[in-house]
């Protein structure tokens, strides 16, 4: 990697880090290059805008997500409703390690700024369907084993299973504690039986 890719991931990276906690109004591009420990034009040399930022960001958190998820959601000598679970049972542990505070990067921008801004929107939109087309995958070939019912369409099932999934993330915030992620674990087998 170049030294200005790197630069740019560094500035990215540190960026993200406030934008987790604060948000993406709270978050100032003074806020992002202090984090880098860079100065503020450096920041413009790689994002023409804290939008552009924001859309990098978007983007880096979704494919650091694909990433760390393809390992479980592809491993074929586990049955694929066995790892639908798993990944769900994942991001509960990665929601207890934050302490109920963060949540979902992409589902807290959505809520913040979906409305505001349609570059944001499409970007966490098209996030969220490559996480979709992902849970989509696994029900399809759940389909194929014989694990889930013909009848079912994987993807309006994985929309609903993701959009839950966002929900519960929420009301974790709201009650700081992991009741609402357990009860979405508990339902799970029963909306993906027969």
């Amino acid at each position: 990697m170049k030294k200005s890719e790197l630069k740019r991931e560094h500035l990215l990276e540190a960026g993200l880090g406030v934008m987790k906690s604060k948000g993406f109004n709270g978050t100032s591009v003074k806020d992002i290059v202090d984090a880098a420990g860079v100065p503020k034009g450096s920041f413009y040399n790689y994002f023409d805008s804290k939008q552009a930022f924001g859309v990098e960001a978007i983007k880096t958190v979704a494919e650091q997500g694909r990433i760390q998820s393809s390992t479980l959601l592809k491993n074929s000598s586990i049955a694929p409703l066995e790892r639908l679970q798993q990944f769900f049972s994942c991001g509960i542990d990665s929601a207890c390690d934050g302490e109920f505070k963060i949540g979902c990067f992409l589902g807290n921008m959505c809520q913040e700024m979906s409305d505001n801004c349609d570059v944001l929107r499409a970007a966490i939109n098209d996030a969220l369907n490559d996480f979709t087309s992902d849970i989509e995958v696994l029900l399809i070939e759940a389909q194929a084993s014989g694990s889930l019912a013909a009848n079912r369409n994987p993807r309006q099932l994985a929309e609903f299973l993701l959009n839950s999934w966002e929900g519960a993330l929420m009301r974790m915030k709201a009650s700081k504690c992991d009741e609402p992620l357990q009860a979405y674990l508990a339902m799970l087998p029963i909306l993906c039986s027969d």
